[in-house]
């Protein structure tokens, strides 16, 4: 009787805290996955910075996709490239944040989505610096964001910070009815940053396409790590 009042009480502890909270199974995908990713992102960069033929063909998806950069498509592009700049990024994620503290009234689950955007999208700047590539020349381009840029190129900050916001919305939403729509609406944002992002002449298709492989497997390698080892600390505060 007891043993069967012990596992109903754990189903029943398991069933109120939020998916996004729960750590995962017992194998270590995650861990392959995560490092994988990093390790295929930082070789595909340092191999890209480094030969020029790469480029070129990169070079040339810029100059068709910058002929856009006009009009309507301009200013969404230039949008973009403003509204999930570092300090914009930074606002917006404190703001969610606060949002799913006032909903939920579940600081956990506030935290967690702060950190797993922060920790996962932050270190792609160390990427940055060690491949170190030059942005696209804007003298090549037919139009672009002006100014431009001139930090390093790959990966993509916007692209990682974006792509990661995503995933968290996903899993804070999943096992609810907007776990679907959040899905499809995310697909959708993703691409059309990415797109923005290449027409705004700021970035190769590369450098973006890097940042969403590099936010799909590093973000539930961070959400796994935080769960397994952060999260059980604080209820012993």
């Amino acid at each position: 009787m007891t043993n069967s009042t012990s596992a109903g009480r754990d189903v029943r502890t398991r069933r109120a805290v939020p998916p996004m909270l729960r750590p995962g199974t017992g194998r270590n995908d995650w861990l392959a996955f995560g490092v994988g990713a990093i390790a295929v992102v930082l070789a595909f960069g340092l191999i890209l910075a480094r030969t020029p033929g790469m480029t070129r063909i990169d070079m040339s998806i810029s100059v068709a996709l910058t002929r856009l950069h006009t009009g309507a498509i301009g200013a969404l592009g230039s949008a973009v490239y403003k509204i999930f700049s570092p300090v914009e990024a930074i606002t917006l994620t404190a703001l969610i944040a606060v949002a799913i503290l006032v909903v939920s009234r579940n600081l956990r689950l506030a935290a967690t989505f702060a950190a797993l955007v922060a920790i996962t999208w932050i270190p792609s700047d160390i990427v940055k610096i060690l491949v170190h590539r030059l942005r696209p020349d804007a003298d090549e381009l037919p139009h672009h964001l002006t100014p431009m840029p001139t930090d390093p190129s790959y990966p993509s900050g916007h692209m990682v910070f974006v792509t990661t916001l995503v995933i968290a919305v996903v899993l804070l939403a999943r096992g609810s009815r907007w776990s679907a729509l959040a899905t499809g609406l995310g697909a959708v944002v993703v691409v059309v940053v990415a797109l923005c992002l290449v027409t705004d002449g700021v970035h190769y298709a590369s450098d973006v396409i890097a940042s969403i492989v590099w936010s799909l497997g590093v973000a539930p390698f961070v959400l796994e790590l935080w769960n397994r080892y952060v999260l059980p600390r604080t209820y012993r505060l």
